[in-house]
């Protein structure tokens, strides 16, 4: 019997450490995301220049801005962009190239203080 009360009470302990961090600040609520460029499912000659531009607002702070560029077939992260605004809104940018054939996703990730996470993404491909 005690066995299975040890196995129950780490789940739980792990759980009260995960929500301590919004529960003492009250933030529950994630950055919101705005992807200005690309569009969703934009098509790009090969060679083209492909340009991220996003923003994200927060109530409080936005701790982080990231963009990941993955190959969608494959999985593989080509890119991995960073910012970090410390104000109640940012912009992150980047472009690349674009390869023939691959369909690419924008990934774009926001955190705030509180450890909220908000994510959006496009798909795009070249051709």
């Amino acid at each position: 019997m005690q066995t299975i009360k040890k196995h129950l009470l780490v789940p739980f302990i792990f759980l009260l450490a995960t929500c301590s961090r919004n529960s003492e600040t009250g933030d529950i609520t994630p950055p919101a995301i705005t992807i200005a460029s690309p569009q969703d499912n934009q098509h790009f000659a090969a060679g083209e220049t492909i340009s991220t531009v996003a923003s994200a607002t927060d109530n409080n702070e936005v701790t982080e801005l990231h963009i990941h560029v993955i190959n969608k077939a494959t999985g593989e992260l080509l890119r991995d962009i960073h910012s970090y605004p410390a104000k109640t809104s940012g912009t992150v940018q980047d472009s690349f190239a674009a390869d023939a054939g691959i369909i690419y996703t924008i990934q774009i990730i926001a955190k705030d203080p509180a450890q909220n996470v908000a994510t959006a993404k496009v798909e795009v491909s070249a051709n």
